[in-house]
């Protein structure tokens, strides 16, 4: 077959096909519209979004207190300091175990609240978590208390 003759066949099969989508008896397939992707918390409240913020402020304000105030109490062991003589560097640790200490407490608080408000419940695993993270503080300043 001569190169003519395959290009005229193919241009005559572009025009028929032209004409057949101008006719719309052969229409292009639609393309699906894309379907806007739904937010977890799309069925709550404002307050009860409000509520489970402010409830995972408090877990991580208490798990940084704590952290903060373990990593200042080993370096102020690690340069040798005294536990008996006072220091700011030993304030720095008791004072932020104060603040988890009343953050734990705020947050073992708010907790069933949380559960209260939303309709449907959080993770398991990150109440089990906030819980674990807001009883330590009492424990330690119990333990410590009772240490001497």
């Amino acid at each position: 077959m001569p190169v003519g003759s395959l290009v005229r066949l193919v241009l005559r099969y572009r025009f028929s096909v032209y004409l057949l989508r101008r006719t719309r008896l052969v229409t292009k397939p639609k393309k699906k519209p894309l379907s806007k992707p739904t937010l977890p918390d799309a069925n709550e409240s404002r307050g009860a979004v409000a509520v489970t913020i402010v409830w995972m402020l408090l877990a991580l304000s208490c798990l940084a207190a704590q952290l903060v105030a373990l990593a200042t109490w080993l370096v102020a062991r690690a340069a040798g300091i005294p536990a008996g003589r006072p220091n700011a560097l030993i304030l720095v640790p008791t004072t932020l175990m104060m603040v988890a200490l009343l953050t734990g407490i705020a947050l073992l608080l708010i907790t069933p609240l949380a559960y209260r408000v939303r309709k449907s419940r959080p993770p398991t695993t990150i109440t089990v978590a906030a819980l674990i993270i807001a009883i330590a503080p009492i424990i330690t300043v119990a333990v410590v208390a009772a240490i001497g």
